[in-house]
């Protein structure tokens, strides 16, 4: 997906906010033995869903019995909150109510679930022992797998000269690691950087490039990608001026870890090396572009035309008129209309207008 558009992204800042400081990591060096760790105590086994034990410990745990082929013997795991989830989605039982139950009873409903009524017949369980032993995944056998420590390793590859950076902050030396946008839990990473260094001149607006990537080594999520230039990153982790969005997605489908390997990272190099004029001789040509008006026909009138609803073509005007100061050129109404879909609550709905604001884009190559 390309988009060029002029929008603030609240991905990071949501990331940034609401990660505990367990889940943080103030280089990209700390970050990448944490999750090599994480994967070599990992193990995984394919087991029967009906030979799985469910077994009760205490009031409130439960544990799942199942081989270790690495070891040779049968290991009781526990589930992480994520894990036990997807244990109850393959035993057909909400997880809600079993969380309420006492060990004994939800043990007793997960088993008979797992043996009667299976989501699926058998499994792909990861696991992780490390003096405990713990529950990390259970997916469909067909699910394949990126480990973080690729993503991570894959980045550092890229990294080899250290452009890309944390973006810097106001209380970075006195608090780094509330300043870090270095995330990793027991589902998912999450990473943004920046290259402050090498800004990309536009007209007379200086711009930066910056990228975010995640993904879940347990079936949270795909992996994903985001590359883009921008104004400036604040304090609390927003993305001001946001232009030029580029994402590549990779399902954790049978052939997910091949094709990483083959694109992720290739992704990624390019994305660093790549040559700025394209993107700089199209925003320029933008702005350079008048909008294509008939004799007698409004801004507005214009938009309707291209399927923008006459309340968003009225307040994509008004956006633009404040955001630009003028609303002549294809860059002015392209910056008013994603102004306006920042302010659309329901993601589907602003999407849905951004692309439209995208499609505006597209008049500069035609």
């Amino acid at each position: 997906m390309n988009r060029i558009s002029n929008a603030n992204d609240f991905r990071a800042s949501h990331e940034w906010a609401t990660r505990p400081d367990d889940q943080r990591y103030t280089s990209l060096a700390d970050l990448e033995f944490a999750v090599s760790r994480r994967k070599q105590e990992s193990w995984t086994a394919a087991p029967q869903t009906a030979d799985l034990r469910i077994v009760p410990e205490g009031e409130d745990g439960l544990g799942v019995q199942v081989y270790d082929p690495t070891r040779g013997q049968r290991v009781i795991l526990e589930p992480t909150h994520f894990a036990f989830g997807q244990l109850c989605s393959y035993a057909s039982a909400p997880a809600a109510y079993l969380r309420r139950l006492p060990s004994q009873l939800a043990a007793i409903n997960l088993q008979w679930g797992l043996e009667k009524s299976p989501l699926r017949d058998d499994s792909l369980v990861l696991g992780q022992s490390n003096g405990d032993h713990k529950l990390r995944a259970m997916t469909s056998t067909s699910y394949g797998r990126i480990w973080d420590i690729d993503v991570v390793k894959a980045i550092q590859k890229v990294n080899g000269d250290g452009r890309w950076k944390i973006p810097s902050a106001s209380y970075a030396t006195s608090n780094p690691k509330r300043a870090t946008t270095l995330y990793a839990s027991d589902r998912d990473i999450f990473l943004f950087l920046v290259d402050p260094e090498n800004p990309v001149t536009v007209g007379n607006e200086t711009l930066f490039r910056g990228f975010y990537c995640w993904n879940s080594e347990v079936g949270n999520s795909t992996f994903g990608l985001t590359t883009f230039l921008y104004r400036y990153v604040c304090d609390n982790r927003i993305i001001w001026g946001q232009t030029d969005v580029q994402e590549l997605r990779i399902r954790h489908t049978g052939g997910a870890p091949e094709r990483f390997a083959y694109e992720g990272e290739k992704y990624l190099r390019r994305y660093a090396e790549e040559a700025t004029a394209p993107i700089v001789a199209g925003i320029t040509k933008a702005q350079q572009t008048d909008i294509p008006l008939k004799k007698d026909q409004t801004v507005e009138e214009w938009l309707r035309g291209r399927g923008f609803t006459q309340a968003v073509a009225k307040a994509s005007v008004e956006s633009a008129q404040a955001e630009e100061g003028e609303v002549r050129s294809l860059w002015n109404i392209i910056n008013g209309v994603t102004a306006y879909a920042r302010s659309i609550p329901n993601t589907d709905d602003r999407v849905e207008v951004e692309t439209k604001a995208s499609k505006i884009m597209e008049l500069v190559a035609a």
